[in-house]
């Protein structure tokens, strides 16, 4: 937004300080190192009372928002009691925004889930953005997670090959315990993250380590760091997307992770890599897709597997369809060769995001 005092002229600086000053401070003519000297006092008055000379910004009450989304369909699941069920699953956001009038934009969210379970609040945390920024305390994912590429799903992470809910080789990233993130200004399409958290095993409401306030978290020789970077731009029509993290726990793991996306026309192929990402955490994996988008239609697959310790493959093939703004139908099959329960999923399901 244009403030009022943009481009100004010489005239008009010796304007201001002249009704600052009750007209007498420039009864007669000023040299011009005099001129000089009042411009800078004026500026320097501007930006001290919480503007500039050259611009200004119109606050923004904070406003409330509802969102979320539900997934409601039928699957079947090889092995799993009579192998047929239903899928009900859902969220309901919370969100709040505002803006102060130095520029800076407060914003946060609350995640409900739609049914009840002991984790009945997932995500929730508050935030401030600016020039430098943003800075977010709460529960959220790890700052590694944050510039994960590479791989396709289906709506709702509910059928893929890597990393779904029905996958057994997935990412190491993730939780959402309390913590605190800083996030650099997105420079040329470049982005880093950091986040620390006192105790990476804490969630919901604080954990056991605080004085009479449940909302406080602690740590007990169980810290954690994460880190993330990325890039995404375009070149000629050809969209790039990589990037990477790493996290590190305080007397337990770490792991690295990192992954490219390129999609031209509608068409994308992914390639990612997780040190931690198959045989429950303790082998490296790899997976690779592909996408195709055109008009309401997504079709998309791929396949992972692990790149030591004991074999293990997984892979989905899926296809999702636009039925309004907000509305899509997916109809998929995941598969892996563990030979254990539910190692054959078919889905059928819709996704309502209002």
């Amino acid at each position: 937004m244009k403030g009022h005092h943009n481009n100004l002229r010489l005239r008009d600086y010796l304007d201001i300080a002249s009704t600052a000053c009750g007209g007498h401070c420039l009864s007669r003519k000023l040299s011009y190192g005099e001129q000089t000297m009042v411009i800078r006092s004026v500026v320097a008055a501007t930006i001290l009372a919480g503007g500039s000379a050259t611009a200004s910004f119109a606050a923004e009450p904070i406003t409330g928002s509802v969102g979320g989304y539900m997934n409601f369909g039928l699957a079947y699941q090889s092995d799993n009691g009579d192998e047929i069920g239903v899928l009900r699953d859902g969220e309901i956001w919370l969100g709040w925004k505002g803006t102060s009038d130095n520029g800076l934009t407060f914003d946060g969210r609350v995640e409900l889930e739609a049914y009840t379970t002991e984790d009945q609040i997932d995500e929730n945390w508050a935030r401030v953005s600016g020039n430098f920024g943003s800075v977010m305390i709460g529960s959220n994912d790890d700052a590694s997670d944050a510039f994960e590429y590479g791989y396709f799903e289906a709506p709702s992470t509910k059928i893929g090959y890597f990393d779904s809910d029905a996958s057994v080789i997935y990412s190491s990233n993730g939780g959402d315990s309390p913590a605190i993130f800083y996030t650099t200004p997105n420079i040329s399409g470049f982005q880093a993250m950091v986040g620390w958290t006192p105790d990476y095993q804490a969630d919901g409401l604080g954990n056991s380590q605080h004085q009479g306030d449940n909302n406080l978290v602690f740590g007990d020789d169980s810290s954690k760091w994460s880190f993330g970077a990325g890039y995404s731009g375009e070149f000629n029509g050809v969209e790039v997307d990589f990037g990477g993290g790493y996290f590190t726990i305080e007397n337990g793991p770490d792991a690295a992770q990192g992954g490219i996306t390129v999609t031209y026309q509608g068409f994308g192929v992914g390639v990612t890599y997780d040190q931690r990402g198959a045989n429950d955490g303790e082998d490296d994996a790899i997976a690779v897709g592909a996408q195709y988008t055109t008009g309401p239609w997504t079709v998309a697959g791929g396949w992972s597997t692990a790149l030591s310790g004991e074999d293990m493959n997984d892979y989905g093939i899926w296809a999702t369809y636009a039925v309004a703004p907000g509305v899509t139908g997916t109809l998929g099959y995941e598969g892996n060769d563990t030979d254990e329960v539910g190692d054959n999923t078919v889905m059928g399901y819709m996704r309502v995001a209002f």
